[in-house]
């Protein structure tokens, strides 16, 4: 081969070289734009919903939502929320760098669409609403079924673990809580304790049974419902002091509707005044030292999150661990 021909080869195998480096570092490129763009399709109680893996920036309207994920290390992409009725546990939330996004029943949807999110989740609350959020982002509800609660508490989880690819700890955590209300459930079972679970709401009282939005006390923690005729409604059945003398549960399970909602209550009609009377006073749950006011922020707005499930137990267990 003259020197001429080996220039001529020597520049074509440098040719083919480069050509086949950049065609592996253009299809490098492609894997990494398609990982980053990776979607998982999420099945909700509004349909199904394509959401981008990993989202970025995160609306959360479902308090047990962001309680699920500050649990699992995954609230870092949070752009914003409803901050007027932030129970305690999620206080850190009202920082300002979140922007405050409406109330839990009427979303701002121009503030929304100002944070640009990847992924909208609501609850039951906002669901009226859930067209226009798709319209400005994949939405997908984590409301949950009374009648099936636990299991539609772990669904919830789950889907915000695959989401997030945090599906590991996620199990280790929710095996944590199905082993507390193991306990639990045993303890209640034992004993045969039977129970009311009362909403005082300024004054007027309601209550609820097995297939209402508190049933993990009765479907999960193993308490029997003393009153197995109870109308359920969202709000619960209304009822009299009478009613609740003539029923005289073991256990008297209660919840401030006011304090729950950050509601300011009118001296004399928190759940503790009102209830203060001789006709709860004569009720064996009050003799026993068995009326157990639950902490209604957890109860009310924040309830099925993991961290705030871990405390729906620990009140329920007040009734037994004593």
């Amino acid at each position: 081969m003259n020197k001429k021909a080996a220039i001529i080869a020597t520049v074509a195998i440098v040719g083919l070289v480069a050509v086949f480096a950049l065609g592996g570092s253009k299809k490098s490129e492609k894997k990494t734009a398609d990982a980053s763009d990776a979607t998982i399709k999420i099945t909700h109680s509004l349909g199904e919903t394509d959401v981008k893996l990993k989202p970025k920036k995160v609306v959360v309207f479902d308090y047990s939502a962001l309680d699920t994920m500050d649990a699992l290390g995954v609230s870092e992409g949070l752009v914003g929320l409803p901050k007027s009725s932030l129970p305690a546990s999620l206080e850190k939330y009202k920082d300002e760098k979140y922007a405050d996004l409406g109330g839990l029943k009427e979303p701002d949807l121009e503030g929304i669409k100002s944070t640009n999110p990847d992924l909208i989740i609501i609850n039951g609350r906002q669901e009226d609403f859930y067209e226009q959020l798709s319209k400005i982002a994949p939405t997908i509800s984590t409301s949950k079924d009374d009648k099936k609660y636990l299991e539609s508490v772990k669904n919830n989880i789950n889907k915000i673990a695959k989401i997030f690819g945090v599906e590991e700890k996620a199990n280790q955590e929710f095996a944590k809580v199905e082993k507390k209300i193991e306990v639990l459930n045993k303890k209640v079972t034992e004993k045969d304790l039977n129970a009311l679970t009362l909403m005082v709401n300024e004054g007027n009282l309601s209550v609820f049974g097995e297939e209402s939005r508190f049933s993990i006390l009765y479907n999960s923690f193993g308490f029997k419902n003393k009153d197995k005729d109870i109308k359920e409604s969202s709000h619960g059945q209304n009822i009299t002091f009478e009613y609740i003398a003539k029923q005289n549960p073991d256990i008297m399970f209660v919840i401030d509707r006011g304090i729950a909602t950050g509601s300011d209550v009118k001296a004399g009609l928190t759940a503790k005044s009102v209830l203060n009377n001789d006709v709860i006073k004569s009720m064996d749950a009050y003799k026993n030292d068995n009326i157990i006011y639950l902490d209604a922020p957890t109860w009310y707005v924040n309830d099925g999150g993991l961290t705030s499930l871990n405390k729906m137990i620990d009140d329920a267990s007040k009734a037994v661990n004593k």
